[in-house]
């Protein structure tokens, strides 16, 4: 699905705060890969896609204001994704947007959380799925050297395995990953499991 200015205005902030294009846009292309397997799963639409690339390639861009620890660099992307004068998204995709990349490190998406709270039961279920493959496709870059190469998946009712290709190891991502499939799980309630392979 294309949406006509996105990659460009998407660009303009990534050229205005991001410091490792290709940490994130290598964080894209496994989030995307996730969302694309479990999308007989998810069953979301074409747009949740654009909007779930949108949010990886955003999503560390609060590191610029954040200098030098990071701290709190979720909730500074999800502001500058706000403030950006968007012409190719809504107003509500652009919230659907900075809350996917709010939630891609500390905490998941909680009901205490205003924003979160505010949106439609079935917009809450977008960003936790959506937030949910971003968390783990940035798990998979933890040491942001691009080391996974490829993601394969294979789910039931009860399960989901991640297959995770690095040509020379990837204890530290798998360990991320494990860690930050907490949303997954809960989203799918059932096991979930990361497995290294060559």
């Amino acid at each position: 699905m294309e949406r006509p200015g996105l990659h460009e205005e998407t660009g303009v902030l990534m050229d205005r705060y991001e410091t490792e294009p290709e940490h994130v846009l290598h964080v894209e292309a496994l989030a995307l890969r996730l969302y694309d397997g479990l999308a007989d799963w998810h069953r979301l639409a074409a747009v949740d896609r654009l909007l779930l690339g949108t949010a990886a390639r955003l999503h560390d861009v609060g590191w610029a204001v954040t200098q030098p620890d990071g701290n709190g660099h979720h909730k500074e992307s999800a502001r500058l994704i706000r403030a950006f004068a968007w012409t190719s998204l809504d107003p509500a995709e652009v919230e659907l947007v900075a809350l996917v990349a709010r939630y891609h490190r500390k905490s998941i998406p909680m009901p205490e959380h205003d924003a979160y709270s505010a949106l439609a039961p079935a917009d809450r279920r977008r960003v936790r799925v959506l937030a949910a493959c971003l968390r783990i496709g940035d798990a998979l870059d933890r040491r942001h050297l691009q080391r996974v190469h490829g993601v394969g998946i294979s789910w039931d009712e009860r399960s989901m395995e991640f297959h995770v290709a690095s040509g020379d190891g990837a204890a530290a991502e798998l360990a991320a990953a494990e860690k930050k499939a907490d949303l997954l799980r809960l989203e799918f309630g059932g096991e979930v499991r990361f497995l290294g392979s060559r």
